[in-house]
């Protein structure tokens, strides 16, 4: 038995054996229906979200008096588990308004309740102090030092989250750890010393910590959330990497000549859309090591990145472009054509952008676009999968574009 059970049983053993008679339920049944499962950020347990939903638990919180009796749980618990905090988990809502749905009928008012941010609004703290609760979007500096931060370290790497406020996704696990073994970013592909990855969706640096401890030379992010920011800069600082955080009225130049500047920031942090990344790397890119490869994560849909993904990539070496999408396991196949086609066809429109007589000199594109590779991240619902396709976006071989 382990200690979490063992702590249970015997807060369990406490309630007065009449009560559980009232509710016709049993010890073994409170114990057996308890979560086996449970994650551990420092210092806070975090439990799964149907803790306290199964029959037996509700039939005994809706009744227990004093109310204070669960504290005593929690305080049991906190103490064995070595944690100052504990919190029941719960699925991040797709609108503000904590309906978490969206069909063909929400209107265009409803649609600017969407979290955009991916803030945790559900999460319910049990035990501990969180802080005094934020409502603005815009936090002050003493809220963000104020707030309750946990953290973790995954394939070496260390992250720290405010979790009233930004979320954490445990199973990305496997794909921060593919980005640091991509073929894609070791030699003789290419040297990471020598170039730029870009995240468009950083979060609090899941995926852009990935490719700074690859060893690329710099990484853009992208990223809303000013608790993710915060998150993002405490970790990077937290990994030793040079960090600043960009404002998105604040101009960022840098200077050609001062090679140092240039390479102690590492990690550069825009808050604001991503919509503006085109612009802010144009204006960078003679300083700039080419950018290789853009993360583009958003779930269940990066669809509105992939334009800015194909205008960012270096236009002479081009590079990879990392789709994430929520897809059904019977149309993974599928939905890859789909993807590659609609690729295909941004680049088109990106090239005939950059030359007015159209893509190519010879009326066919001058990049050529395939899919190295479908990655199965996780199980996202029920026969639905997170995957990440790596789409390559390169210079057609000159012979090719001769012979065409």
């Amino acid at each position: 038995m382990t200690l979490l059970k063992e702590t249970l049983q015997n807060w369990i053993s406490t309630l007065p054996s009449e009560l559980l008679q009232t509710l016709e339920i049993s010890p073994d049944e409170l114990l057996q229906a308890f979560p086996k499962t449970y994650m551990l950020y420092k210092p806070m347990l975090l439990l799964p979200t149907h803790t306290f939903l199964s029959k037996p638990w509700t039939k005994l919180v809706k009744t227990l008096e004093p109310p204070s009796r669960l504290n005593e749980l929690y305080e049991q618990i906190a103490r064995i588990m070595d944690v100052t905090h504990i919190a029941i988990n719960a699925a991040i809502p797709l609108l503000n308004n904590n309906k978490g749905i969206r069909n063909s009928e929400i209107t265009t008012s409803s649609m600017e309740e969407e979290n955009i941010l991916r803030s945790p609004s559900n999460l319910q703290p049990l035990y501990g102090d969180f802080g005094h609760l934020v409502t603005s979007t815009t936090p002050t500096i003493q809220d963000l030092k104020d707030a309750f931060w946990v953290s973790a370290k995954q394939n070496g790497i260390y992250q720290t989250w405010a979790p009233v406020y930004t979320m954490f996704s445990r199973g990305n696990i496997s794909e921060k750890a593919r980005i640091l073994q991509l073929p894609t970013l070791r030699p003789p592909v290419l040297d990471p010393a020598e170039s730029t990855a870009v995240d468009l969706y950083a979060g609090i640096g899941y995926f852009a910590f990935s490719y700074a401890a690859a060893g690329v030379a710099k990484v853009l992010c992208w990223e809303l959330n000013p608790w993710s920011v915060e998150g993002l800069r405490r970790g990077a600082e937290g990994n030793k990497w040079a960090v600043e955080v960009v404002e998105d009225d604040e101009v960022f130049v840098i200077d050609s000549e001062d090679v140092d500047a240039l390479e102690t920031k590492r990690i550069v942090v825009f808050r604001e859309t991503n919509s503006e990344a085109l612009r802010r790397i144009e204006a960078l890119r003679e300083v700039l090591p080419p950018v290789r490869h853009v993360n583009c994560g958003l779930l269940p849909s990066s669809r509105g990145s992939w334009r800015i993904a194909v205008e960012v990539l270096d236009p002479e070496y081009g590079g990879w472009v990392h789709v994430h999408q929520n897809v059904a396991v019977k149309d993974i196949d599928q939905v890859k054509s789909e993807i590659l086609a609609e690729i295909c066809d941004l680049v088109k429109v990106v090239e005939s952008r950059r030359w007015r007589d159209g893509p190519g000199q010879h009326g066919q594109s001058e990049m050529q676009v395939e899919c190295e590779h479908v990655e199965q991240v996780k199980s996202y619902a029920p026969g639905v999968m997170h995957c990440v396709l790596d789409i390559k976006i390169a210079p057609r071989p000159a012979i090719d574009r001769i012979s065409s």
